[in-house]
């Protein structure tokens, strides 16, 4: 018989496909199923602050979880982020203390006071790949509104969430500071005790819990950061900006490239949670 070569050829070409079209035939092999155990939106950084004068310890959980250790009045002034999936995510904030007075119209009403505390509820929203600081205010024992409805103020501790924009300064021998006020009993400024300056000349004195404030037609929002030499400084609080309220007065040291949030807290003349400054540093 003569050989031929291209027959050969020919003959295996037609063996292969119909090898691969019943090897296409099989069933595919799927990976076997596994939960979603990290978020696919991303995770936000989150630092919980407790500026509560009254409280007696915040105990923090999420989406019914522990959420960090708990949180004394003031804390630590360097920050302790933790994780936390993007999106609208529910704290529940415990403090023994938290239990909010009851208003004249409700006793007048003949309802009885509180005698448990009030867990504190907030659901925030998050974005991936960002940081925010969640402040605690208002004293545990801040009356509740009369008669009390499902948007009505419950009373005790709120929640305050800052964006918090970790950028290196512009320029590198710099740091960069915020102030917020977190002290019920008046609107307050940072001053310079030394050049009697505000450290913050855009809006110097800041109602309580605001978060921006619109003077003319420009706006300052208190979340952002403003670049200062790093220094030691003499800082005090004010509610008059030629009057320096007493026993306020603290130094503080900015380093470079650090990130600050400063917050007037406490109570005017009260000698347990004084009037003052905190801070935190971010990084």
């Amino acid at each position: 018989m003569k050989f031929s070569f291209a027959s050969l050829v020919t003959k295996l070409t037609l063996a292969t496909s119909v090898a691969g079209a019943l090897v296409g035939c099989d069933e595919p092999t799927y990976p076997t199923p596994s939960p979603v155990t990290v978020s696919t939106v991303g995770q936000a950084q989150v630092l919980v602050v407790n500026a509560s004068p009254g409280s007696q310890g915040v105990t923090t959980t999420l989406e019914n979880l522990p959420f960090g250790t708990v949180t004394p009045y003031l804390g630590s002034p360097v920050a302790t982020y933790s994780p936390v999936n993007a999106g609208s995510r529910l704290f529940v904030f415990n403090d023994p203390a938290n239990i909010p007075a009851t208003p004249a119209a409700a006793t007048a009403a003949g309802v009885a006071p509180l005698t448990a505390a009030r867990p504190i509820t907030a659901r925030l929203p998050f974005q991936g790949g960002t940081n925010y600081t969640v402040f605690l205010t208002d004293a545990p024992t801040r009356a509740y509104v009369y008669p009390v409805t499902g948007t009505s103020d419950q009373g005790g501790i709120r929640t305050l969430s800052l964006f918090d924009n970790l950028s290196a300064p512009a320029v590198a021998t710099n740091a960069r500071v915020r102030f917020v006020n977190l002290a019920s009993t008046g609107t307050y400024g940072i001053y310079n005790s030394l050049t009697q300056a505000p450290l913050f000349s855009a809006v110097p004195l800041r109602a309580y819990r605001a978060v921006n404030a619109t003077v003319g037609t420009t706006t300052t929002t208190f979340a952002n950061f403003t670049e200062v030499p790093a220094a030691t400084y003499t800082l005090d609080v004010r509610s008059v900006a030629t009057t320096p309220i007493a026993g306020t007065q603290r130094g503080l040291t900015f380093a470079a490239g650090k990130s600050y949030t400063l917050y007037v807290r406490g109570i005017a003349g009260n000698a347990t949670t004084p009037l003052g400054i905190s801070v935190v540093q971010h990084n």
